[in-house]
């Protein structure tokens, strides 16, 4: 499998709140980590909700990389962020390399 986008894995830090207790409240800014990895994303699905005063287009993606990413962890691509629904499954063919595939959600409006 060839993996020919460039994916910016954001791990979520943890943020104390304004008694530096540590709270399970999670940040995807600037401070958070950030990695580079090889992969593969291919368009999915697309929906419309229909909510009173709201025009959300909610899109699905699916990517693969050869490298684990978690559940809390959001993707970057293409000037877009995803976040990873799910656990990503693990596949370890016969014949092949061991590789992961997400299920991404994007939501725009």
């Amino acid at each position: 499998m060839r993996f020919p986008h460039r994916l910016i894995v954001v791990t979520p830090a943890p943020q104390p709140d304004e008694y530096e207790n540590p709270v399970p409240r999670l940040t995807y800014g600037p401070d958070a980590p950030r990695r580079t990895v090889a992969g593969l994303v291919q368009p999915g699905s697309s929906t419309e909700p229909a909510a009173p005063g709201r025009q959300a287009v909610v899109t699905g993606w699916r990517a693969f990389t050869a490298v684990p990413v978690t559940a809390r962890e959001r993707i970057e691509w293409d000037g877009r962020t995803f976040e990873v629904s799910g656990e990503p499954a693990r596949w370890s063919p016969r014949f092949g390399y061991v590789h992961y595939e997400l299920t991404l959600t994007h939501v725009e409006g």
